[in-house]
């Protein structure tokens, strides 16, 4: 005879404090040809990083993400030349340092340099992520406590746990811009995060003795 059993989901969100700030910064050059194209954008990004690392950030917390070559055309239509791209990713771990960074990067680079993305973050998860999983499966426990306590039955053990969907919190603000037209200008409020597990358990469910 299969077991009685109850599914629910629960939810969990836990608030943390972010301590970093993730920065997607793309450097893009035209020319006529595509070699001409990826070296120049090849030669800009490179000296973003070099500006950056000049500024105190760590090797470590510099990453390239991709590029990229594409045709340009003009107005009619026509073949104009070439447009490569090339992406950095820089963590940066002193929020009040977004806007001088940005800045400096812009001097190397000038309105070559666009801002994709300014996302707030934090350096390790684990307690945050422990905190919205112990609360998730809290709140599934209560769940089916009550969905049995209305069947009149008890709840008996665990028969499957699955994490249906979790998220660290919103993605980052996509942006496009010219650096220098936020840099200096450009204040970072830290605030707090959520970081957000959804779990589905499914217990036994067990009749009550007198």
């Amino acid at each position: 005879m299969a077991k009685r059993r109850v599914t629910v989901v629960g939810t969990g969100i836990a608030s943390v404090s972010p301590d970093v700030v993730r920065l997607d910064l793309r450097v893009g050059h035209d020319a006529a040809d595509v070699a001409a194209a990826l070296m120049g954008a090849s030669r800009g990004i490179s000296a973003v990083g070099t500006a950056v690392r000049d500024a105190g950030v760590a090797d470590a917390d510099i990453r390239t993400l991709d590029a990229s070559v594409g045709q340009r055309y003009d107005q009619t239509g026509s073949p104009a030349g070439f447009t490569a791209q090339q992406r950095l990713r820089v963590t940066v771990r002193r929020l009040e340092a977004v806007g001088d960074l940005l800045e400096t990067a812009a001097a190397v680079a000038g309105n070559a340099l666009l801002v994709d993305q300014v996302r707030l973050d934090v350096a390790d998860r684990t307690t945050g992520q422990r905190e919205a999983r112990d609360a998730a499966f809290a709140e599934a426990r209560a769940k089916a406590a009550q969905y049995a306590a209305l069947s009149g039955s008890g709840l008996g053990e665990v028969l499957e746990v699955a994490e249906s969907g979790a998220a660290p919190y919103p993605a980052g603000t996509g942006m496009a811009f010219a650096a220098r037209e936020m840099s200096a200008g450009m204040p970072i409020e830290g605030g707090d995060l959520e970081m957000t597990s959804t779990v589905t358990v499914t217990w036994e469910l067990r009749p009550l003795h007198g």
